[in-house]
């Protein structure tokens, strides 16, 4: 049972906050730029960070991250899915890049 209350509250936004309403699924698709970050590991000394979603069959979003790593000399990039948990034109998604594990967004 704790797994199941522990994933869910994953999928929650934090308290006091509303997911956005009339949110068009369309419309976020596509690449998004990076003007600000929150600490993330995976974009830890990255730059040109961006973020491509992309619908697929199965009605989930594709999401495909990366960022340039100037040291190495390399783009790093890390792939997930994203799918709705909230009620109809809600803009609340789980986001999940480890499965099982997601988290809300």
């Amino acid at each position: 049972m704790l797994p199941i209350v522990f994933l869910a509250s994953c999928a929650s936004p934090p308290r006091g906050l509303s997911p956005v309403t009339g949110f068009d699924t369309q419309r976020y698709l596509g690449k998004w730029y990076e003007i600000a970050r929150y600490d993330h590991s995976f974009e830890r000394g990255l730059t040109h960070v961006s973020a491509n979603y992309s619908l697929r069959p199965d009605g989930k979003i594709e999401v495909w991250n990366q960022g340039y790593d100037a040291p190495a000399g390399a783009w790093k990039d890390i792939r997930g899915s994203a799918k709705s948990v909230g009620k109809d034109g809600e803009g609340s998604l789980l986001v999940t890049f480890f499965p099982p594990f997601g988290a809300g967004y």
